[in-house]
């Protein structure tokens, strides 16, 4: 046996235990892996112990600890589906890191993705868009660059547009004061995230949210200024706050007013 065949072995029990995954598998291949009678009996036998049980227990307390600092947000739109959803996700996605955001991020992926319950899927996205600018984006100095005709907008890689299906300032004031979601109102609206706006969000225009969604980096600016299907002053408004930024050569540096 080599030390290491052993130690994934039980590496791999204890993750299985930690996410809730079941041991069913890891026990089966011990068969097919080069470990002796002896040492597979071993294995067989320490899961059944608590020191088994509390070494499973810590890594799955830690990531439950490492979400519930970062998505705190969206935990709480979760309601009382919370525990549930993150039983899913560490079932779901193996353990991959160490640090609170990395899990947090993850989790607010997890969330986005397989989530249906009404009004959450735009909470974690924008709970993980302001994390991610944090995270990518160094301070805005406010300065912007004057467009020229033909020149190439494209979205700042940290910045993002989410719409949500009622107002999200509503939304919001539900979610952190317990309020039932179902009542609100719906309606198209859109959240913008971007490094020059204060507080880093805010909630988008219509024709901002056409800006941004028609900002293809492909797509030049007409002769005004505009792109299709957006105004001038939604693509102005939008580089004055970073959401959008121009290519490479793709104008000349002014201060924003």
């Amino acid at each position: 046996m080599a030390l290491r065949d052993w130690q994934s072995a039980l590496g791999q029990l204890v993750e299985a235990r930690s996410s809730g995954r079941g041991l069913g598998p890891v026990l089966a291949s011990l068969e097919e892996r080069p470990l002796t009678d002896e040492e597979r009996r071993g294995l067989r036998e320490v899961v059944g112990t608590r020191g088994f049980s509390l070494t499973a227990e810590v890594p799955r307390w830690w990531r439950h600890l490492r979400v519930q600092r970062s998505a705190r947000l969206t935990l709480m739109a979760l309601r009382g589906d919370a525990d549930a959803v993150l039983s899913d996700y560490l079932r779901a996605v193996p353990c991959f890191t160490l640090f609170f955001i990395a899990e947090g991020l993850s989790f607010l992926e997890y969330v986005a993705r397989t989530v249906t319950r009404p009004h959450v899927r735009p909470v974690a996205e924008l709970e993980r868009a302001l994390w991610t600018l944090k995270l990518a984006a160094p301070a805005w100095d406010g300065t912007v660059r004057e467009p020229e005709p033909g020149a190439v907008l494209e979205r700042h890689p940290a910045a993002a547009c989410i719409p949500f299906k009622t107002s999200p300032q509503a939304l919001l004031g539900a979610v952190l004061s317990g309020a039932p979601l179902a009542e609100l109102e719906p309606g198209p609206h859109a959240v913008l995230v971007a490094p020059g706006v204060p507080g880093l969000w805010r909630p988008a225009e219509p024709e901002e949210a056409r800006a941004f969604e028609a900002c293809d980096g492909v797509t030049p600016l007409d002769t005004t200024g505009a792109l299709a299907g957006a105004p001038v002053d939604a693509v102005r408004a939008l580089l004055s706050m970073g959401a959008l930024r121009f290519g490479a050569g793709g104008g000349q540096a002014v201060a924003a007013r």
